[in-house]
């Protein structure tokens, strides 16, 4: 994800991503970090009900490639 600034490998953060007036909140961790480019997540707790969602937005990206 793009962020201002970067945290520690190894932090825990709460997410919440939106699109199109859903969202989606989860528990991760970052697992890479570069400065000035992002951070890698790695989702921890994602409910059933947001899981799909996410799920729905991924599907609905592979059809528009």
């Amino acid at each position: 994800m793009c962020a201002r600034r970067t945290l520690d490998v190894g932090a825990r953060v709460r997410v919440t991503l939106a699109h199109q007036g859903q969202k989606v909140k989860m528990l991760a961790v970052v697992r890479v970090a570069k400065a000035q480019v992002g951070m890698g997540l790695e989702f921890l707790d994602i409910d059933p009900d947001s899981n799909a969602t996410l799920l729905a937005w991924i599907e609905n990206l592979r059809k528009s490639r």
